[in-house]
């Protein structure tokens, strides 16, 4: 599933990961449909990743709350703690290209990319996201044996400057160099660490 990561060319990168290891392999099964289930509902993530980070909402392609899995033409609604994005009113917007699962005798694996994309309730077609459409979000949770992980790969960070005001152009490149300077915006490391939790 990494082959569908898209290369690094141009601005920030970011590699987040957590894993754990289980006694048997049927155990790591067992979690693993747990870990999926906390993946797929992304109204969620915020329970998982703590309450001071991001907020996320899974929208349809009308901008509507989804309470399904995610699926390809959905959005992401973010709200960033602290310096809220006034293109979007209040929110970055991320749309989902890639949702994908696959399965082995002895592996599975569940990936979904987004890319930052304009607010789906306005007419106009301004990207409302801190970050320029070339970055991707890189969002995966596997298992292979015994061990299962979840992953966070953001690539391409380029802040989004083009078409915007002052305040947005300067809101945008706090968040983003914020981000970039972390190396895990939105500390990524607690929502990866809180979906595979394991609770005996």
């Amino acid at each position: 599933m990494h082959e569908k990561i898209p290369p690094q060319q141009t601005g920030a990168k970011s590699d987040t990961i957590s894993e754990i290891e289980l006694d048997s392999v049927q155990l790591a099964k067992t979690h693993f449909d747990i870990v999926k289930r906390r993946f797929v509902d992304v109204n969620c993530w915020e329970l998982f990743a703590g309450t001071e980070k991001a907020e996320f909402s899974l929208r349809d392609k009308q901008g509507e709350l989804s309470l399904d899995p995610p699926k390809v033409g959905d959005y992401f609604r973010i709200k960033v703690p602290g310096l809220h994005n006034p293109t979007g009113d209040g929110y970055d917007w991320v749309q989902v290209e890639i949702f994908e699962e696959e399965h082995s005798d002895n592996s599975e694996c569940v990936y979904i990319r987004v890319r930052p994309t304009s607010d789906p309730t306005k007419p106009d077609e301004t990207t409302a996201h801190f970050f320029d459409p070339k970055a991707t979000s890189n969002f995966l949770i596997k298992r292979e044996g015994n061990t299962i992980s979840a992953e966070v790969h953001g690539r391409n960070e380029v802040p989004n400057t083009e078409d915007l005001t002052i305040i947005e152009k300067i809101r945008n490149s706090l968040v983003a160099v914020g981000g970039m300077i972390a190396g895990s915006k939105f500390q990524w490391k607690s929502l990866t660490e809180g979906l595979i939790k394991y609770e005996a």
